[in-house]
């Protein structure tokens, strides 16, 4: 979930627009969703027997929350993009999660971590009301899961883009660094593209760990999705490595 200048525009629907911005979907999404609502039906049947069939319609829920969790990531990244005069072109929902792309004009360090801690801060603020009401209204029952969902989805999703490495969010804290240190936003690039390279390793080490010592019991389902998603992380690290690596070979 990335705040992407300049990014080449694949093919995807386009559902809604909001503040002027259009929200296209790729068909990953929809695969997503598909499979929460097959994972969580039972899990919600199991808690709330007297659902029925109706548990899979609260795992439908699930995804919704899970779309509008990451579209208000990607919008506080846009209206960010927005206050620095940089337009943004689309948001974009797809398997990963989604990414926003804008045009940066006379980037800085500084505006450009701004623009992409903006996307977690929006989700550690969901999740910190989510977690005030929860307590306040004394919810129960399906209701009450819902709001816990929207907390624990928010507070993962913000903690987790916080992590230091390219193409999360959190990478731009050592590209930005790197950058106003040394005046070029390559070589920050490139930092950071190796810092998500150590992010991947460090994740997978520690899920190894747990999986071996038995510390904790991680499921089939975590696993692989633990396995897609540092993959995913590994694929854009090495993408912003190389496009690095090629721009400080040009000529200055």
């Amino acid at each position: 979930m990335t705040a992407s200048p300049g990014r080449r525009r694949k093919k995807a629907t386009t559902l809604v627009r909001i503040a002027g911005i259009p929200v296209r979907f790729r068909a990953s999404w929809f695969l997503v969703s598909a499979v929460i609502v097959v994972l969580f039906g039972p899990q919600v049947q199991r808690i709330f027997p007297e659902l029925g069939v109706l548990a899979y319609l609260v795992a439908l829920g699930y995804a919704v929350l899970l779309m509008f969790s990451v579209l208000a990531h990607e919008l506080a990244h846009a209206l960010a993009a927005r206050s620095f005069g940089w337009p943004a072109t689309e948001i974009e929902l797809n398997l990963w999660g989604g990414h926003t792309e804008f045009l940066a004009h006379r980037a800085t360090p500084s505006k450009s971590l701004a623009v992409s801690l903006a996307g977690p801060a929006a989700n550690l603020v969901i999740a910190g009301l989510g977690f005030y009401l929860s307590g306040a209204l004394e919810l129960t029952g399906v209701t009450a899961m819902l709001v816990q969902v929207t907390v624990l989805v928010n507070f993962f999703v913000g903690i987790f883009n916080l992590l230091p490495g390219l193409p999360l969010d959190g990478g731009r804290i050592v590209e930005s660094a790197v950058w106003a240190a040394t005046g070029d936003q390559d070589r920050g690039m490139r930092a950071a593209g190796w810092a998500g390279r150590l992010v991947v390793v460090a994740l997978l080490v520690g899920l190894a760990v747990v999986v071996i010592t038995g510390v904790r019991e991680v499921s089939l389902v975590v696993v692989v999705v633990a396995v897609m998603v540092s993959f995913f992380i590994w694929q854009g690290a090495s993408e912003n490595v190389r496009v690095a690596n090629a721009r400080l070979k040009r000529p200055r």
